[in-house]
């Protein structure tokens, strides 16, 4: 305050208070957006967790086959930020790389039920290999292989009634064999059938006789 306004008796003008930075409710609101952001993200990782398990659950694939990392990403087309997600397979199976098209497809399926909006924070599904032991993993194969044309395949045996037969190596019918009979018991039965034989013709010789002895002469001495 100035003599003048001594003088006058007027009182002090109240001292201005500073103005307040403009950073500073646009950073709380940017924090509590960001904390929001991660809770958010938090729930869509414990659902694609829980899709992973019930996909490998529903299919009969053990759960230590396949796991998962959720990876937070973000789209520059869109401006937004997603996950990403990216398998894991830890246990080396042939099957798994056949059917891979379709396992995702089912995971997708299952996802977009229990979120309809998941296509719009879900920003693509990825695949890695991260086994414990490679022994089992074949080589690469020739060259060649990759475009030359599938070997024909082999028609399959026919069974006793004419039909192609689904399992080519596999003896159908009974599966236990019949054993050799022992040596005596081969005798026997031999020796059983020569009776029989010697009985048979001597009852024919028997008969025959008998009707040589009651057949009538011929006239002429012929």
């Amino acid at each position: 305050m100035g003599l003048f306004d001594m003088l006058l008796g007027r009182k002090p003008a109240k001292a201005a208070r500073p103005r307040q930075a403009a950073t500073g409710p646009s950073t709380q609101f940017d924090s509590k957006h960001t904390q929001a952001g991660s809770n958010s993200q938090s729930v869509r990782k414990d659902l694609l967790r829980m899709v992973l398990r019930e996909t490998l659950t529903r299919n009969g694939i053990p759960p230590t086959w396949i796991s998962a990392d959720m990876l937070r990403t973000s789209s520059p087309a869109r401006r937004e930020t997603g996950l990403h997600v990216r398998f894991l397979v830890r246990h080396w199976d042939p099957r798994l790389m056949q059917h891979a098209v379709a396992f995702e497809h089912e995971f997708s399926e299952r996802l977009g039920l229990l979120d309809p909006l998941a296509s719009n924070w879900l920003m693509g599904v990825s695949w890695q290999f991260s086994l414990a032991d490679k022994s089992a993993c074949p080589a690469l194969p020739h060259p060649s292989t990759w475009t030359a044309p599938p070997p024909p395949s082999s028609p399959a045996p026919l069974t006793a009634a004419g039909e192609p037969s689904s399992y080519g190596d596999v003896i159908t019918g009974p599966t236990a064999l019949e054993q050799p009979r022992p040596l005596d018991d081969v005798r026997a039965d031999l020796e059983r059938l020569l009776a029989l034989r010697d009985e048979d013709l001597r009852k024919h010789g028997d008969a025959a006789r008998a009707y040589a002895a009651t057949r009538p002469a011929t006239l002429g001495g012929g």
